[in-house]
């Protein structure tokens, strides 16, 4: 997968971020979750011998808000970092400051390290991509190498994330309804089987059940011409006292042929988007954004020369990402909750020590700790290896 954030170029020294193919989807994106695992191979490919501190990866997310788009003056207090992150993959601590001539030397080669990196049981605002707001979750391989006065950087390679998000009803005794009357002698009677959805179900869709019903068969001549039902997604950015909504209709279907008559029962089929790219689950933990759907049913009334349009239906619904009924984890926290307390231990992802792999599995290097990297022989077999798949080229 390619992306064209350029990162820091050099003539000796490139990168890729490789990731397992367990942890992509259909699309070829690295995805977590709260309390998930996920693991790869740094590779970093080098053309000449250098003097290098320390080869660092770090995982950072932030939400960020297009201040300029919205005509909001930015604080200077204010921070969009939800979390960073680092690990040294090889070379010296951070903290230890040797004279340059006692560095490490990285040889010619190609050289593979293994990363591991856990997330806490924390649902932190999704990965999210929109002209007013995003937030993202990237890592970055940074080198320190004799003589240059910044860090080398790798282009970032995104990790997308996705809450846990419940789906709440587990079986509903009845159907939501809605009654409302269309004149002294004419009411219509919405019925939708259940409000909440899970995003990774493919092929969904919503039937609605609309009933027109009149007392004493009197119609007080009145007819409806058209039926729509419709989901409307409700975007809410909001900074300290400004807030900006946008909405916009993500699936409806409309009825137009109606016999007009009462008693009449009509059924609908209103089919939901497939890609959750489409359909992002409700959220309402995020410090900037929330994100609201209503399922709305509507009818075109002709009531003697008067045409109006009335809501016969109108109830928020949830879509989730979990199967309907499945609870969350207990432990899990929104992030709303720590957002005033981000020092606290568990409150950040953690990258773990790699474990060894089977012996005819020789891609990783063998995993180190304390203060200096293990035995160390280049390789090319991460290159090569099938079991691996590319999500970051060159920089």
């Amino acid at each position: 997968m390619m992306h064209t954030i350029m990162g820091t170029k050099h003539p000796n020294i490139s990168f890729n971020i490789l990731f397992y193919p367990q942890y992509q989807n259909d699309e070829g994106q690295v995805v977590c979750h709260p309390g998930s695992v996920f693991e790869g191979v740094v590779q970093v490919k080098v053309t000449a011998p250098m003097p290098v501190h320390h080869i660092k990866l770090v995982f950072k997310a932030s939400e960020r808000v297009n201040y300029d788009a919205m005509g909001w003056e930015k604080s200077k207090n204010s921070d969009d970092r939800l979390f960073a992150i680092r690990t040294i993959l090889w070379g010296l601590p951070a903290g230890i400051n040797l004279p340059v001539d006692a560095w490490p030397i990285l040889e010619v080669g190609e050289h593979n390290f293994p990363f591991v990196c856990q997330m806490p049981v924390i649902n932190y605002p999704p990965s999210f991509q929109h002209h007013l707001i995003a937030t993202a979750f990237h890592m970055i391989v940074s080198v320190t190498k004799a003589g240059e006065a910044t860090p080398i950087l790798s282009k970032p390679a995104l990790v997308c994330f996705q809450p846990i998000i419940e789906t709440i009803p587990v079986k509903n005794l009845h159907a939501y309804t809605e009654e409302t009357r269309l004149s002294n002698q004419v009411y219509s009677i919405v019925s939708v089987p259940r409000l909440a959805y899970n995003i990774y179900d493919r092929n969904q869709y919503i039937n609605v059940t609309v009933q027109l019903l009149s007392e004493n068969n009197n119609q007080d001549n009145i007819s409806v011409s058209q039926l729509r039902v419709h989901i409307k997604r409700y975007y809410s950015i909001s900074y300290k006292t400004f807030s900006r909504t946008e909405t916009a209709v993500i699936a409806h279907h409309d009825q137009p042929k109606l016999s007009g008559l009462c008693p009449s029962t009509i059924t609908m089929k209103l089919n939901l988007p497939n890609s959750p790219l489409d359909l992002p689950a409700t959220l309402n933990y995020s410090p900037h954004l929330t994100v609201q759907y209503k399922l709305v049913v509507s009818a075109k009334i002709r009531h003697g020369p008067i045409h109006v349009k009335k809501k016969l239906f109108d109830m928020p619904v949830i879509f989730g990402t979990l199967p309907a009924g499945t609870k969350a984890p207990r432990q899990l926290e929104p992030y709303s909750n720590i957002v005033d307390n981000r020092a606290m231990i568990n409150s950040k992802p953690t990258f773990l020590r790699p474990e060894p792999k089977n012996p005819d599995e020789d891609e990783f290097l063998p995993a180190y700790g304390g203060d200096r990297p293990p035995d160390y022989h280049h390789n090319t077999s991460a290159s090569s290896n099938s079991s691996m798949r590319f999500v970051e080229i060159t920089s």
